[in-house]
């Protein structure tokens, strides 16, 4: 009786992660319409930019924290948070007419995860990164689309301090934990949309 009861619970475990992306990004095209469409249209590509800039610094918040515990980073974070942001491009792209920004956003953080799987397969990042830099590359690519690559040199310019000393104490006290690159990457993100903002 109690196998029976809890097949079907089991396979809707199974089957809700295939619909939680999706679902995340039909939920982010609403929000940002809902938020940009009473605006009028100069507000709407700002107001939209930096919603989409409070989203990822949340998912940004639970993201570092997990990888500097746990040396890892989630799909469950990582690709909800893509999600959504494609969502809200998209949405702009229809209420604020910001059709050539979306198909940069787009570009770019299709973009930027090919590059890091490549830098990935020489084993210098993980692949939570990469899916990672789908995000960053929506964020940063909206504004234009070299943007996601300005960020990820930013990225390795930041970590590069930690780079050094991780190696060090590798060096010397035989540590092999490897340095968690997620950090770097969303705040490297976050710089270059919120100075790509803070101009206009």
């Amino acid at each position: 009786m109690t196998t029976t009861r809890e097949a079907p619970q089991g396979v809707r475990a199974r089957r809700f992660p295939t619909l939680r992306y999706p679902l995340a990004a039909v939920g982010g095209f609403a929000l940002s319409a809902a938020v940009t469409a009473p605006l009028s249209a100069d507000l709407r590509l700002t107001v939209g930019s930096w919603s989409m800039i409070a989203v990822y610094a949340v998912y940004g918040a639970f993201l570092t924290r997990t990888d500097l515990r746990e040396r890892r980073l989630p799909d469950t974070l990582t690709l909800t948070l893509a999600a959504i942001l494609a969502g809200a491009v998209l949405a702009l792209a229809l209420t604020a007419g910001a059709v050539g920004p979306a198909i940069a956003a787009i570009s770019g953080g299709i973009g930027l995860a090919i590059l890091l799987a490549a830098i990935g397969l020489a084993g210098q990042v993980g692949f939570g990164d990469v899916k990672l830099a789908l995000s960053v590359g929506l964020l940063t690519g909206w504004h234009t689309w070299y943007f996601p690559f300005l960020a990820l040199a930013l990225a390795y310019v930041i970590a590069f301090p930690h780079a050094i000393i991780a190696a060090v104490r590798r060096s010397r006290e035989h540590d092999s934990t490897d340095l968690p690159f997620g950090p770097y990457l969303l705040a490297a993100g976050a710089i270059v949309a919120i100075v790509a903002i803070v101009p206009s």
